[in-house]
């Protein structure tokens, strides 16, 4: 199969823009023309002050690391489920990790199942570990369900096993039914990843699609922590990894920022990622074998990225992040990092699962290793004995640990049109598309959205004028989607194949997306 951006060529003599049935989100401008009286506003996400999965409280819960390796609803069984990863060692070089399963039922509230099907831990038979030597890892669920004991896969990097064959690193994978019980598919693959890629399937190019920290681990000095992207028709033989988004490109970014991971999802034709923003202090590492700098002590926060073709990304929005650090003291003033992919909706809200660490990445306690040191000394010096300080003053440490929180936000709620003072109006592009109905995702409790569909000379198909449609408008703030109808008809099956183009006008609503869709009605 031929891929070439945008990975399709419609079937129509018609030289428009070919939409179908897919879901149309404004955080860029693919599907905008004008924009009249509208602005675009990049809604913050709901952060609640508590974690909604915190370690600590079961025995091999001693080190507090529970980095998520992934997040998905299984409509099997109606439940979401969450994979992370759990230090037995305290070891911050990868070894001794475990992988843990926890459910929900609301996304918000997580319990851990103990069951004797998992793997035991000293002399506890009924656990919550599912796996062993599982740094870097992520699980997901297998787009082919033909073979039932494939239903989940898992890649990871087994630093324990890696060091019994003296190598650096592998790429393993497993495959489970239950996400329980996983069995090795692959010991190795020549292309390996590192950093834990982020997955998905991509229809659309019929491949995994994986993002990861292109990483400066393996070669010190000209190399920063930036996002590569790798690809795999069968999870196991994957691309090499190609840098798609670097600091170095983005003269809008600080030189001092370098990207953690990046977490990703695709709604329609459109990629959205969630970027690690390493915020490095000016602390340089030294590599005393032959002097290469790099850094390694920062904060994160978290940036948002789109792309239409999943190789070239652009920042949304200005040079300050999208969700911050939160304010000292709280569970994320260190890391907001390692979001998880896909997305969890409930109840017309999305949830992405994110690690949260109150300190940010330092070498104060964990000291520098043979072939390091820090420097500018003074500066380092300096930056440690305040550490050491606060923990005197305070007489001890706080109580504060890693944790898995959440981002909650309005389904599709990524991006918002709204009138800059009541009215507005927003101009589609032209396009063609399938369906026999429209529908809208727009806040309109207090107000209302109507849609004209007009032709290439901008007048509106009979029967389909902002005259004649029906205000879509709602008493339930909580609704989301509205079908669109004129005169009582949802009916637009007779504008198939022909060039449309929508007029949104809102009146005191918000609008967050479009699809035309198949009722079979």
């Amino acid at each position: 199969m031929e891929r070439t951006y945008p990975y399709f060529s419609p079937d129509y003599a018609l030289p428009f823009t070919h939409i179908g049935t897919q879901r149309q989100l404004f955080l860029d401008n693919t599907m905008l023309d004008h924009l009249e009286g509208v602005e675009r506003v990049l809604p913050s996400p709901h952060r609640p002050d508590q974690p909604i999965l915190e370690v600590g409280e079961l025995p091999w819960e001693l080190h507090d690391n529970p980095a998520t390796a992934g997040t998905l609803y299984d409509s099997a069984d109606g439940k979401f489920k969450m994979w992370y990863t759990q230090s037995l060692s305290g070891d911050p070089f990868n070894t001794g990790q475990v992988l843990c399963y926890a459910e929900s039922a609301d996304c918000l509230h997580w319990t851990k199942p103990l069951s004797e099907r998992c793997l035991p831990y000293q002399e506890h038979t009924a656990t919550n570990i599912v796996a062993r030597d599982t740094a870097a890892t992520t699980v997901v669920l297998n787009h082919d369900q033909s073979d039932p004991e494939k239903k989940y896969l898992l890649l990871n990097c087994p630093y324990g096993r890696a060091r019994e064959l003296g190598q650096p690193i592998l790429s393993a994978v497993s495959a489970s039914p239950d996400g329980i019980v996983w069995r090795t598919l692959s010991e190795d693959a020549q292309w390996r990843h590192q950093h834990g890629l982020r997955i998905i399937w991509d229809e659309a190019i019929q491949r995994w699609i994986g993002y990861g920290q292109y990483s400066h681990h393996w070669h010190h000095g000209p190399r920063t922590r930036q996002i590569g992207r790798q690809e795999s028709p069968d999870f196991i033989n994957w691309s090499p990894k190609e840098v798609v988004i670097s600091a170095d490109w983005d003269p809008n970014l600080p030189p001092h920022l370098e990207f953690h991971e990046m977490s990703i999802r695709k709604i329609g034709g459109l990629y959205i990622g969630i970027t690690g923003e390493a915020m490095t202090d000016p602390v340089w590492c030294v590599n005393t074998q032959n002097g290469a700098n790099w850094r390694d002590q920062f904060h994160v926060r978290l940036g948002l990225y789109s792309s239409r073709d999943g190789r070239r990304w652009q920042r949304v929005g200005g040079p300050g992040a999208w969700v911050a650090n939160g304010p000292p003291g709280s569970s994320d003033w260190g890391y907001a990092c390692a979001s998880a992919g896909e997305q969890l909706l409930y109840r017309g809200k999305i949830h992405i699962p994110y690690l949260a660490c109150p300190d940010k990445q330092h070498w104060f306690v964990n000291s520098p290793g043979a072939q390091r040191a820090l420097v500018p000394e003074e500066t380092y010096r300096s930056q440690r004995a305040e550490w050491e300080s606060l923990g005197r003053t305070l007489g001890r440490w706080p109580k504060r640990k890693r944790a898995v929180g959440v981002l909650i936000l309005r389904e599709d709620g990524w991006a918002e049109l709204r009138p800059s003072y009541e009215l507005g109006r927003v101009f589609s592009k032209q396009f063609v598309f399938e369906g026999d109905s429209l529908r809208i995702n727009a806040a309109c409790a207090a107000g209302y959205v109507r849609v004209e569909i007009l032709d290439p000379y901008f007048r509106p198909y009979p029967g389909y004028a902002a005259a004649d449609c029906d205000p879509a408008c709602t008493d339930d703030p909580q609704q989301i989607w509205h079908t669109i109808t004129w005169r009582g008809n949802p009916d637009v099956r007779s504008l198939w194949n022909k060039p449309c183009r929508l007029v949104f006008h809102l009146h005191q609503a918000s609008l967050y997306a479009f699809q035309f869709v198949e009722t079979g009605a």
